[in-house]
């Protein structure tokens, strides 16, 4: 302790004695690591992990779970980092991961992804609009963009016959495919497992990502115009333009099989489906100035329905927690209907709509304008929660908005003392993200350091 008059010397971090350096450093390493393996044992026995659950159940207040992430992410750090660096010497990357109670996190839209006419590809960030990655990735067009529920994969099609995986977070190609036709749609899964692909010339293909199988192979006659997969995956709306005077159609295939369960010869074209959460009923919405809502349930009291939104809708999206159906209409007016009560507004925006979503919570619809812009509006009552430019020069042609999950602000507002003691001691730290492992959130940091 410093005596009256002196400076106190200062706090030494905890994550400071990772830094590389000589032999002799490494053995005070190992030696610090075995001190505090020995304070965490001492805490552990004075209070278990059972008590300490216990104790946050009891308290059950939203800062005192708050408070055990910060510490569970602090122990998780310690953990990690001691065997990384151990394995991977003086440079090395990895991940710190800890499970989150999902209601300290935000539903949001995490990334944007745009693909232009020299097949290129950028993923911004969705909250500050910075440009993430900007990748090469096509010799031709950029037509067709999807992303995974999970929000970790973006799939990206082309006029040049190839279809391309990357993650959203890192960038990295994790995998791409090649078809007999230019790429006219894509659409992931709910699980994020399978890929359907769709063609100009009609064909269609559903792909297991996980063993390269192709589960269903359909031709269609006509160009697909959209795709969309039901809740469960079991089915796949498909919408097709017709060609040489044809009628344009829409038909719903049972993915097991390609069965048709549901067809639709229509007057125009059906660009857009959405399913309702439980798959019961299927929106349909196009060049004509009604958006048509199927029923695909087995009660034989049921009956299709259409709501008149005045002009075609360009994108379609259900919430999951209402009846609430969101369009962008050509005409520039964004339309949210409830369809339980028939209640509705509308709202003129400013730019050109190309793509729509709703949050996984139902709380936020995000819009992508072929200007370049995101905005994400209240799905209360359609009003403005933020807007932005994104950091790109690029002209979209194509566009997806990637649904992903936040930490709450209390949560980001807690957690940097524990990421300063981790900068502290050498270490580069990603924006944390988050992942879905089984039912279960987990918060993940991606560390990394270089002390040669």
């Amino acid at each position: 302790m410093a005596e009256d008059g002196e400076d106190a010397p200062p706090k030494r971090s905890l994550f400071g004695f990772l830094r590389g350096g000589s032999e002799k450093k490494k053995e005070f390493v190992e030696s610090e690591f075995a001190r505090l393996r020995s304070l965490q044992q001492a805490r552990r026995e004075e209070a278990s992990d059972a008590d300490r659950r216990a104790h946050i159940e009891a308290t059950a207040d939203r800062q005192g779970r708050i408070d055990h992430l910060v510490e569970r992410f602090r122990e998780r750090a310690l953990e990690v980092l001691e065997v990384e660096t151990k394995q991977q010497g003086d440079a090395g990357r990895c991940d710190i991961d800890v499970p989150i109670d999902e209601d300290l996190l935000v539903h949001t839209f995490t990334h944007v992804a745009m693909g232009d006419e020299q097949g290129r590809l950028h993923i911004m960030d969705a909250l500050n609009g910075a440009l993430l990655h900007d990748m090469s990735v096509h010799r031709n067009w950029c037509t067709a963009l999807s992303s995974s529920r999970d929000g970790a994969l973006v799939a990206s099609g082309s006029l040049d016959r190839t279809v391309k995986v990357v993650s959203s977070e890192s960038g990295e190609l994790l995998g791409d495919l090649e078809v007999d036709e230019p790429v006219a749609a894509l659409a992931f899964s709910p699980s994020g497992e399978q890929l359907a692909i769709g063609t100009t010339a009609g064909g269609l293909f559903v792909h297991d990502l996980l063993d390269g199988r192709v589960l269903l192979e359909s031709e269609q006659e006509k160009r697909v115009t959209a795709l969309h997969f039901s809740p469960d995956g079991a089915l796949l709306a498909v919408g097709a333009q017709g060609l040489n005077g044809t009628q344009p159609t829409a038909r719903v295939l049972r993915v097991q099989d390609g069965e048709v369960v549901r067809a639709l010869d229509h007057a125009s074209v059906l660009d857009a489906f959405s399913f309702s959460v439980d798959g019961a009923r299927l929106a349909c919405g196009g060049l004509d100035p009604v958006t048509l809502i199927l029923d695909l349930s087995d009660d034989d009291d049921a009956e299709d329905r259409s709501v008149d939104v005045v002009t075609g809708s360009k994108v379609l999206a259900m919430s999951h927690v209402d009846d609430l159906l969101v369009s962008a209409g050509r005409d520039g007016w964004l339309r949210m209907v409830d369809l339980a009560t028939d209640e509705r507004f509308e709202v003129h925006v400013e730019g050109t709509m190309m793509d729509l979503d709703i949050a996984a919570d139902g709380l936020e619809v995000g819009i992508g304008y072929e200007q370049g812009h995101l905005e994400v509006r209240s799905a209360a009552d359609g009003s403005v929660l933020r807007q932005m430019d994104l950091a790109s020069d690029m002209k979209p042609i194509s566009m997806t908005l990637v649904r992903g999950q936040r930490p709450g602000e209390d949560v980001a507002e807690a957690l940097p003392p524990v990421f300063d003691e981790i900068i502290d001691g050498g270490f580069s730290l990603d924006v944390p993200h988050v992942k879905a492992y089984g039912d279960a959130w987990h918060l993940v940091v991606s560390a990394s350091w270089a002390w040669a």
